[in-house]
Formats: structure tokens, C-alpha cells, sequence
């Protein structure tokens, strides 16, 4: 049987480590997170096949991951596992991209059954992308199928842009490039010239136009659509 890779975002420690312990007695390979910030950084490290989403979490509330994740990866599979029962949260759920609503408490035979039907529907075949970024392979897929080879660094920034639902705040770059000893002043001069590489590799398959955008006193943001391969 096909292990698929679940990673499930709930801030409430008990049931996720509750759905963590119970999906992998069933097969499932899982991985727990508590919120958004902690979801990109775990899709940044490795693919999952389908995420369990709840809706009331802190900082960035469940529809918000929902519509970014969806953007950014649309082969993937969402559950949105919540308390809230009105029709309107389940018609949001939905709208924001989720392939399927469960309100709290859900059966945890029914939860199985669900993820593996949805792991096998979503496993659809390549479709023509626009921009496609291949972490594994270090290298990003113009729309016309060209390859531009990236470094590490180059990949992990693009990819941290694609999952970003906006502007990708500066000091978030800072933690993710950040070197011990290393001055904030010195780490922005280095992204700075890392946006510039980046720039310069897409620029000659992008007629030209922005490839990313600095937001004053904000960070960057992305101004092509980028999909991330899973593998």
C-alpha cells in the first residue's frame, strides 16, 4: 500500500498530536505543525500529498493558509478539519480551495478513508505550468519548458516566495538566511545581491518585466506564478 505524506496544522497540542498518532498507526507518513509559519517551512523541506487544515488558528487563521497553499501548490490535497459548523464557514472552506469540509469531532475511520481517497484523486497528471520550481533538482522550469539552474540559496528563496500569500517580510528572510555572527545590516546586503541573481537568471525568459518586487521597508514579493514540483 502507497504511504502518503499528511501534514496536519492544528494549534491545539493534544489533538494534533491525537490525529499525528492515530493516521500513522494507519500507514500515513505525518508530520504535526502548529500554524502557518510552521507549515512553510516544513512544505520547504519536504512535499506533502495532503494537508489537514483547521480554521481558528493564531496569527494566520485557517482560510488564509488555505488560499496561499492552493495557490501555490494546486496538486495538493486540503482537508479542513474545524469546530465551526455554520453553512457560511463550510462555503468559505471551499471557495478558499479546500477539497474537503469535516467539523470536529470526526470520526477517526472516516478522517482515514477520506485522506486516502483524496491522496489517489489528486495524484493527477502533469498539467502545462506556468513557472515550475524543482527544489529537489535545484532548477525552475520557464513556461516554455527552458531550465534555469538555481543554488540552494536561490531555490530556498524562490520557494519561500511562492508559498507566501503577499510580501515576504524582510526579517522572515533574515531568519531563513541568517548565519550566527552574522550582522542584520551584512544578511540584508547578501539578499539583497541574492534578488539580484535571481532577477537576472529569469529576466531573459520574462521579456523583461519584474520577476520580484522590493516592497519599501516591507521585503519582497513575487510578481511571476510559481508551482512547486512534488515529489
Amino acid at each position: 500500500m502507497e504511504q502518503y505524506r499528511i501534514i496536519i496544522v492544528e494549534d491545539n497540542l493534544s489533538l494534533r498530536q491525537e490525529l499525528v498518532d492515530h493516521l500513522s498507526d494507519d500507514g500515513f507518513i505525518v508530520k504535526g505543525v502548529e500554524g502557518g509559519e510552521e507549515l512553510t517551512a516544513a512544505l520547504s523541506s519536504s512535499p506533502a500529498d495532503a494537508l489537514i487544515i483547521d480554521l481558528n488558528l493564531p496569527f494566520e487563521d485557517g482560510l488564509t493558509i488555505t488560499r496561499r497553499i492552493r495557490k501555490a501548490l494546486p496538486d495538493i490535497g486540503v482537508v479542513v478539519l474545524t469546530a465551526r459548523v455554520m453553512s457560511i464557514d463550510r462555503q468559505q472552506g471551499y471557495e478558499a480551495g479546500a477539497d474537503v469540509f469535516i467539523t470536529k469531532p470526526a470520526k477517526p475511520d472516516e478522517l482515514t478513508t477520506v485522506l486516502r481517497n483524496l491522496c489517489k484523486r489528486v495524484k493527477r497528471p502533469e498539467l502545462p505550468a506556468s513557472w515550475r520550481l524543482d527544489s529537489r533538482n535545484l532548477s525552475l522550469l520557464t513556461p516554455l519548458a527552458a531550465k534555469i539552474n538555481l543554488t540552494s540559496s536561490e531555490c530556498k528563496l524562490l520557494t519561500e516566495l511562492a508559498l507566501s500569500s503577499q510580501c515576504l517580510e524582510i526579517f522572515k528572510i533574515i531568519e531563513l538566511m541568517g548565519e550566527v555572527d552574522t550582522t542584520d545590516a551584512a544578511l540584508k546586503v547578501r539578499i539583497e545581491q541574492l534578488v539580484s541573481r535571481i532577477r537576472q537568471k529569469i529576466a531573459p525568459f520574462n521579456d523583461g518585466e519584474p520577476s520580484i518586487k522590493a516592497i519599501r521597508g516591507k521585503g519582497y514579493k513575487l510578481c511571476i506564478p510559481i508551482t512547486i514540483t512534488v515529489e
